[in-house]
């Protein structure tokens, strides 16, 4: 259609009608260029394709499939490809089918197959269909930004749609390398597909953020089980042997804090975790003097004892006794966590405890389950209190 409006404007340009009358010319080819329902205008968003597809309100897999299907059915010709495939990888995320293959897949299948392969050496060092190549490649950089790679099928795609000389299937080619190195270097790996309850998040969160000790020891308590609890929530603690040892030799005249919420992410949740610490332990060192050199000692062999080893649970701001995350992160969340703790730590019926909770700014990022007490984050208010 734009096509034929083109040569008609030019036709009607080289007749003597319009030739010899200026003014006519001027008035006819201004409106043609001013109607937006003649001519096709590409920088605009209202344009042919217009993002009312992807303006559903069941958002899942199958719905993003069929409004790939209904599209490929209305523009057989594929004018508008580039703009539907650039707002098609920006609503992934919406759908929630950013991380699966199938539908890369189908988003791919819109290039035509075999129009774009290069026919000459000229071609190949021109590179052909420029404006294509690149936005193929922005969807194999979506595809590695979500940790998913690609099969041999969609190589197929590849080699069908642009050839084997391009830059599009030299980053096929670099994910097949890159991406299975890449894949199991993350110590604390997260499920496929990510789980969305609440308790299965937290759990991988305090599994993380207490891997620096292999003994620590994860477990789930209820609120419901401590006597005169206002929530009704869970409670996700860690505690190794080690840290119920430091816990036990804790001066009674000197209050440990709850401190927090500090936060930690699980894929792309956000998970608010809480600390119980102490006081830095002060070390009696045997071997004091590290500058003297009038009494030099082979360190191969040398110990520096300490009254007590140091662990990883002591640091320059203080000692780690336990963490946790809590369905609610309230204060009385916490308050029956340190009241579940007292049933294998007797000591803590003796020691004052300080809540030190610092309020956050930023709107709470949370999972609304059935349960309204059940959140992944939820903003706690400003307190400091004793127990």
């Amino acid at each position: 259609m734009n096509t034929l409006l083109r040569r008609v404007v030019g036709l009607l340009n080289r007749s003597p009608l319009i030739k010899d009358r200026p003014s006519v010319q001027l008035i006819f080819v201004n409106d043609i260029h001013n109607s937006h329902r003649i001519l096709y205008n590409k920088h605009e968003n209202n344009s042919e394709i217009v993002p009312f597809y992807f303006n559903v309100n069941k958002k899942e897999k199958e719905t993003f499939l069929e409004i790939i299907r209904i599209y490929m059915r209305e523009d057989k010709s594929r004018k508008g490809q580039l703009h539907f495939i650039t707002m098609a990888l920006k609503y992934m995320d919406e759908f929630g089918v950013n991380k699966d293959l199938e539908t890369y897949k189908a988003i791919f299948d819109i290039f035509p197959k075999g129009k774009y392969i290069p026919e000459n050496r000229f071609q190949i060092l021109s590179f052909h269909y420029p404006k294509h190549q690149n936005t193929a490649i922005a969807i194999l950089n979506k595809m590695e930004d979500n940790f998913v790679l690609p099969d041999y099928e969609m190589q197929q795609m590849i080699l069908n749609t642009f050839g084997d000389k391009n830059l599009v299937i030299k980053k096929c080619w670099t994910m097949f390398y890159w991406l299975p190195k890449f894949a199991e270097l993350n110590p604390w790996p997260v499920p496929h597909p990510t789980p969305t309850d609440p308790k299965v998040l937290a759990q991988i969160a305090m599994e993380k953020v207490s891997g620096a000790d292999p003994q620590t020891k994860l477990t789930m308590y209820r609120t419901t089980d401590v006597p005169d609890a206002i929530d009704d929530t869970w409670i996700m603690s860690t505690m190794s042997q080690t840290q119920q040892e430091l816990l036990a030799a804790q001066p009674t005249d000197k209050s440990l804090i709850v401190e927090g919420p500090f936060t930690v992410w699980v894929d792309k949740y956000c998970i608010d975790y809480f600390v119980l610490k102490g006081e830095p332990i002060k070390r009696e060192v045997i071997y004091g003097e590290y500058d003297d050199i009038s009494d030099l000692k082979i360190p191969f062999w040398e110990r520096h004892n300490f009254k007590i080893p140091v662990n990883v649970h002591e640091q320059e701001d203080g000692v780690y006794y336990a963490m946790c995350a809590t369905g609610t992160s309230s204060k009385d969340s916490l308050l029956s966590w340190i009241r579940c703790l007292q049933k294998t730590n007797p000591i803590l019926e003796k020691i004052p405890v300080t809540f030190k909770l610092t309020s956050m700014l930023d709107e709470g990022l949370y999972i609304e389950t059935s349960d309204t007490s059940s959140n992944v984050k939820q903003i706690p208010q400003d307190t400091d209190r004793e127990k």
